[in-house]
């Protein structure tokens, strides 16, 4: 394997890289981490890197590195002379895959190398088997995203069954709070995989069977009010919405809501409203979605694709990428069409649903 060694003490460095080419393993070196994100470009794949470093810790370096869609998935282990496990915490939530204790043996550097690669080569292909005939799906960047909930809630677990009688009830609470938080995160991810999938299924059912009916201003209600609890910017949430029957099943319209409502709080500045409103216009039904953010470039709109993040690297971002792509679904299975827009006054982005109204509600 190329494998990235990313340790500032030159004796430690030389170590490592001793073990691993007597191992039969190409080694590249970095002496810390702006050093490690560089030589990440040339590919490794596997990465052991120190935590305390000077310019840029290991913490700062996996977050750079998971950003960087080539390399993103790889397994990283940590190398530190703390054993502190709240540190070890903090790094799983970024994503790391273990910690090696200094001073460390060849059975230490060898054995992590072993066993992550086969964990995460194991997940990768069946990644991989799942999306094949999605050749768009951009494997690097959403297999990652999906990974890494996984890897903070099996650090923590087996941190906790490693270390069980030392534990005190403080620091369980917390390791459990990072279980919860990972699982969480899976379940979001896993829910809108599902919901996109079924949306496809839907749009592939013979012709003439129904998608259902319902209330749009209840299920816009619902959807947008939910998004904006989650990011705990309720009282930013503008919604006004007027009765009408619409030609799609109540949790479709309210999770397309929610998904696009949810990307107007995450690219608008804390503290600037997301207006939500729904209308009757010259026999249509209208849902406008507006934020107050930084927008999205013209050939940014006309592309909108599951899997796509435009910008990822300018911006903190946690999903598949799904949000518009289910949003679009929905609205082409109600009958209507979804447009992107600018804001008022040209900031911002405006997401439009123009749909038909149904002839009968059913709900």
């Amino acid at each position: 394997m190329k494998i990235l060694v990313i340790e500032d003490q030159p004796d430690i460095r030389a170590t490592l890289k001793d073990l691993l080419e007597i191992n039969g393993h190409e080694v590249l070196e970095a002496e810390d981490g702006v050093q490690g994100v560089r030589r990440a470009a040339e590919k490794p794949e596997f990465i052991f890197c120190d935590v305390t470093m000077p310019n840029l810790d290991g913490h700062g370096a996996l977050a750079a590195i998971r950003q960087m869609p080539e390399v993103c998935e790889v397994p990283f282990v940590f190398l530190t002379a703390n054993a502190d496990r709240s540190d070890q915490r903090a790094g799983m939530s970024l994503g790391a895959d273990d910690y090696i204790t200094k001073p460390f043996t060849e059975a230490d550097i060898v054995g992590a190398n072993a066993a992550r690669t086969r964990r995460q080569q194991g997940v990768r292909e069946r990644i991989q088997q799942l999306t094949a005939h999605h050749q768009r799906a951009i494997g690097a960047q959403w297999s990652h995203e999906l990974l890494t909930p996984l890897n903070a809630i099996l650090g923590s677990l087996e941190l906790l069954e490693l270390e069980a009688g030392t534990i005190d009830r403080q620091e369980l609470k917390e390791m459990l709070a990072l279980i919860r938080q990972g699982a969480e995160r899976q379940e979001r991810l896993s829910r809108k995989l599902i919901r996109y999938f079924g949306l496809e299924r839907m749009a592939l059912a013979p012709a003439g069977r129904g998608h259902g009916s319902c209330a749009a201003d209840r299920a816009i209600h619902e959807g947008a009010v939910k998004a904006a609890r989650e990011a705990n910017r309720a009282g930013q949430l503008r919604i006004s919405a007027v009765p009408a029957p619409i030609g799609i099943d109540h949790d479709c319209l309210k999770d397309a809501v929610y998904e696009t409502v949810s990307n107007a709080f995450t690219f608008s500045p804390p503290g600037e409203n997301v207006t939500v409103s729904g209308a009757l216009v010259q026999g249509r039904y209208r849902i406008e979605i507006s934020d107050r953010g930084s927008g999205m470039k013209p050939e940014q709109r006309s592309y909108i694709a599951p899997f796509a993040q435009f910008e990822r690297k300018n911006h903190e971002q946690q999903g598949l990428g799904l949000g518009l792509a289910i949003a679009r679904s929905t609205a082409t299975l109600a009958g209507g069409d979804l447009k992107l827009c600018d804001g008022a006054g040209g900031v911002g982005l405006s997401v439009i649903f123009d749909l038909p109204v149904a002839l009968e509600r059913q709900d």
